[in-house]
């Protein structure tokens, strides 16, 4: 009941406790009776002002919870519609890799941990040239990103590329993916769905 009336409930509670508050003011500012006879007053001009203040208070309390509640419900609504779109993309046939600009893994999924031999949670948080760029090949990932940084520019960017790739157990293979930058409130963001060379071949050979 709080959580649904509670700010409703707070502007009645603020509205009835101005009724002292104007009942001293009369006391002591303007010299107009005593307290008591104040509060219990029955003038209806009085009674119509602490009325109008009360039900003030209780319609900005409304529109605050009101607003709230709309809050709430589409952050709710988010929030749904982020796992739905989290659950298609761990459900893909593609591995899935999103890494910031450090080149720090913040998206993997079940795909990857199949093609790559990680699990997600060992994946998240790690730099993504130590899971799967071969080492002959991470002093040029580096000074990609390291381009990227300064002047927003990248040769692998928006376009089919074809490059090796290498499993938790160091075996080499050949892969196709797009990369692709994306920015978010927590900065730049880059995410590629990645094929294997000869499962992309597989899968051509089928269509034709």
């Amino acid at each position: 009941m709080l959580q649904r009336y509670g700010l409703i409930l707070l502007g009645l509670a603020t509205g009835i406790m101005f009724w002292p508050l104007e009942a001293l003011m009369h006391d002591f500012v303007f010299d107009k009776g005593d307290f008591i006879s104040n509060l219990f007053s029955s003038d209806p001009d009085e009674l119509w002002m602490r009325a109008l203040i009360t039900l003030a208070f209780v319609g900005f309390g409304w529109l605050s919870q009101r607003s709230l509640r709309q809050q709430h419900e589409l952050k709710a609504r988010l929030q749904r519609k982020r796992d739905h779109l989290g659950r298609v993309i761990d459900s893909t046939y593609d591995a899935y890799v999103a890494i910031n600009e450090e080149g720090i893994v913040v998206g993997w999924n079940s795909s990857a941990e199949k093609m790559f031999g990680y699990l997600r949670q060992n994946a998240i948080g790690k730099d993504i040239a130590t899971l799967m760029i071969p080492e002959r090949f991470r002093a040029m990932h580096h000074k990609g990103m390291e381009r990227y940084r300064e002047n927003g520019t990248g040769t692998m960017l928006y376009r089919p590329v074809q490059m090796k790739a290498c499993h938790r157990d160091g075996s080499e293979f050949d892969i196709s993916m797009v990369i692709t930058p994306l920015r978010v409130e927590e900065g730049q963001e880059f995410f590629a769905f990645i094929r294997r060379m000869d499962e992309a071949v597989v899968q051509g050979r089928r269509l034709l």
